[in-house]
């Protein structure tokens, strides 16, 4: 039985969305406009393609002339030599950057709003299910410890924003 399998379809939603947080909030920047998008369940959905008649609730904008830093030549050993940043590599501003950390933070906030209210719903079904027989307190208690650990790795990633 693999990890996958025993994990809760919420468990590894969870997991996703703080793994797609992490990898937003390391990725380095790249021409894309990026949209969220909240379903009726809501359930978080980030993409870069626009949902016909549907609004974003925030785009990120495409930043126009950022590319990846090129890689070095290849040495005899097949690994690549160590390559200063070109000349003609974009330069991001502090201001620029400045932005770009407001914008990370306030995404991070809102999410760490949204998992704050998915905790406190979670606590409250602990509670209504201790006071029912037959209740998976189990399951009950793992989906504290899911928020509550969601939450940890938000406030983990504001407390590293400039």
């Amino acid at each position: 039985m693999t990890h996958a399998s025993r994990c809760s379809p919420t468990r590894r939603r969870a997991t996703g969305a703080l793994l797609g947080i992490a990898l937003m909030a390391t990725a380095l920047p790249v021409r894309a406009e990026i949209y969220k998008f909240v379903d009726e369940h809501g359930m978080v959905t980030y993409t870069n393609i626009p949902r016909p008649g549907v609004k974003p609730q925030l785009v990120i904008p495409d930043t126009p002339g950022i590319r990846p830093a090129p890689t070095g030549t290849p040495r005899r050993g097949g690994t690549p030599a160590p390559s200063a940043t070109p000349g003609s590599f974009p330069r991001v501003d502090s201001g620029t950057q400045r932005k770009r950390d407001d914008m990370r933070r306030q995404l991070l906030q809102e999410e760490l709003r949204s998992e704050q209210l998915n905790l406190d719903g979670a606590r409250a079904a602990l509670a209504a299910g201790a006071r029912q027989p037959g209740a998976d307190l189990a399951k009950l208690r793992d989906a504290v410890r899911v928020h509550e650990k969601n939450i940890e790795m938000l406030n983990k990633e504001l407390s590293h924003i400039r």
